[in-house]
């Protein structure tokens, strides 16, 4: 799958790419040759996984973006800045999480 770079002229999009799976996927598709565009909320962790993509991919297309997909604009503008970067979306991973805490009986 990498030396065939069989995700070549893909574009995928990942949220929750500052960190685990986001980042190893992330770093996964770079590998077989796709475009990447990392979404999180905090950019210097962002910054890293790009970095730490750029490493082990040189030449690799990784676009950055801040964003809060909680928030349906925030959300939006993503895909929009992906799409005017690209010039088209294949794959979402839709991998962005957040951790609430309850107490049992709540729900």
């Amino acid at each position: 799958m990498y030396a065939a770079r069989s995700y070549g002229g893909k574009v995928v999009l990942i949220t929750g790419a500052s960190r685990g799976v986001g980042r190893e996927t992330a770093l996964h598709y770079a590998r077989a040759g796709a475009s990447v565009a990392i979404v999180a909320r905090t950019g210097d962790a962002l910054n890293e996984t790009k970095d730490m993509i750029v490493a082990a991919v040189p030449g690799a297309d990784v676009l950055v973006l801040t964003a809060d997909v909680r928030d349906i604009e925030s959300a939006r503008n993503a895909v929009g800045d992906v799409l005017r970067h690209f010039g088209k979306l294949d794959i979402l991973i839709a991998n962005a999480g957040a951790i609430t805490s309850f107490t049992p009986g709540e729900c």
